[in-house]
């Protein structure tokens, strides 16, 4: 694959949206993995530091309604 920016070779993939980037232009990202409730009420998530980021795309921070999913 080449980099989504300057087509060189790429080095890993966006864990986002899966563009192609090289170690030059590789961003990072905090990930979530996962969210749970704890037993007195409060969320908490799992979260990888130093996610892939592309640094083109734009992860939503609210969930997106999915219409006509019947």
């Amino acid at each position: 694959m080449e980099c989504w920016h300057c087509e060189r070779p790429a080095h890993a993939a966006c864990r986002f949206c899966g563009r192609a980037v090289c170690k030059t232009h590789t961003q990072e990202m905090p990930y979530i993995i996962h969210t749970y409730r704890t037993a007195s009420g409060s969320y908490k998530a799992i979260v990888v530091a130093g996610a892939v980021y592309c640094g083109v795309c734009r992860p939503q921070q609210d969930p997106v309604e999915l219409k006509n999913m019947e």
